[in-house]
């Protein structure tokens, strides 16, 4: 493939977007570009790519924009101008843009550009996004995408029940790094619990921790390492504090990389429960974190929630409960550590899955035939 990847994004450095970093810097290495919203993450940034990017909120800042528009000139059509500029500069033939919400105010501009795209969801967008007035019609421009990517099949029936062309809406579940092995983890790994993610409603933080607090009630030798940041992490420590789980629960905050990797190396059970945000509807797509426990052999205990169930069949290869069922998933923790054997099959059923299907080389072969055929 020769062509010229542009990648639109809404912001990039954010440390749980890993499937981000790997589509900049793996998809087209040497071959890509970027068009970025905004500079700063909100959930804090780690790594800046090293390819070229346009950042739109630095370029707004700028003294000829702003008094361009004070004197009542258009900034969208000043941003249009300066990215398609931009693309040109870089010799861009093809366009990726992550989250439908954020990417649909740019399709005016790559049609009259004559440019072919792709885009690619991820879950607040076909969630938490659609409840602002009048975005599912405009979602409907997408039927001059070459293909609308999603992540789960239950939320590509829901673009489809919006009005977009089920032949342009298909699946890319994501991809991570899959040993060829399962990783050997310590005797006592099934007593060690992970979970790695933001501290947001949507990821279920408070549920997690009183199922756990459930389950230590009844089994001292458990413990849980919890790897995130965001706003809900000062109520999990108060939670923590209060229930005296300071020897039994270790909140790291957003940990590197090599204290999440040592972490999955000693830990066997990995546990989320997301749950559907009640004040703003945003929901899970598949999330990553759970892709890259099933890749390294873990035990996944998690909700039926989103696309969850697509990759965690219960008893199969992994345990799942109810949204909000502490009890359920304070139960399944205590069957789990409990049972080697159990987590053993579990693990074991998840990474052969996860290497039939979730490999970032197969999702690389899937978004370099959207493009392919895009262009």
């Amino acid at each position: 493939m020769t062509q010229k990847l542009a990648i639109f994004t809404p912001q990039l450095g954010t440390a749980s977007e890993t499937f981000i970093r790997r589509h900049v810097e793996d998809l087209l290495p040497g071959r890509t570009v970027v068009v970025a919203r905004n500079s700063t993450t909100p959930f804090g940034g780690y790594w800046r790519p090293q390819c070229p990017v346009l950042f739109l909120d630095r370029w707004a800042l700028r003294l000829p924009v702003r008094l361009a528009v004070r004197m009542g000139v258009s900034q969208a059509r000043l941003r249009d101008s300066t990215i398609g500029r931009f693309l040109q500069q870089h010799g861009a033939t093809v366009i990726m843009g992550e989250y439908l919400d954020q990417f649909v105010d740019f399709i005016p501009l790559l049609e009259s550009m004559r440019l072919p795209y792709i885009v690619q969801a991820h879950g607040i967008d076909v969630s938490a996004a659609l409840r602002r007035p009048g975005l599912a019609e405009r979602y409907r421009s997408y039927d001059s995408a070459a293909a609308v990517l999603t992540r789960c099949e239950f939320h590509r029936k829901r673009l489809i029940d919006l009005g977009l062309r089920a032949d342009r809406v298909r699946i890319n579940p994501g991809g991570v790094d899959i040993p060829e092995q399962i990783p050997s983890h310590p005797a006592d790994a099934s007593k060690r619990f992970l979970a790695v993610g933001r501290f947001v409603p949507k990821k279920g933080p408070i549920y997690l921790l009183e199922a756990f607090r459930l389950a230590a009630s009844r089994d001292a030798t458990i413990t849980l390492d919890y790897i995130g940041g965001g706003e809900l992490l000062p109520a999990a420590q108060q939670l923590v504090n209060a229930c005296r789980l300071n020897d039994r629960v270790r909140l790291h905050g957003p940990a590197k990389d090599d204290v999440k990797s040592r972490l999955a190396q000693e830990c066997g059970v990995f546990v989320q429960h997301s749950v559907t945000d009640p004040e703003t509807g945003d929901e899970e797509g598949l999330p990553a974190a759970i892709q890259e426990a099933m890749a390294l052999g873990m035990t996944v205990i998690s909700t039926r929630h989103a696309g969850i169930p697509e990759a965690i069949e219960h008893g199969v290869s992994g345990l799942l409960v109810e949204e909000r069922d502490v009890e359920a998933m304070a139960e399944a923790m205590g069957r789990a550590a409990s049972d080697r054997a159990l987590c053993a099959r579990l693990g074991a059923a998840a990474h052969a899955k996860a290497k039939d299907l979730y490999s970032w080389p197969a999702e690389r072969a899937r978004l370099l035939a959207a493009l392919e055929r895009a262009g």
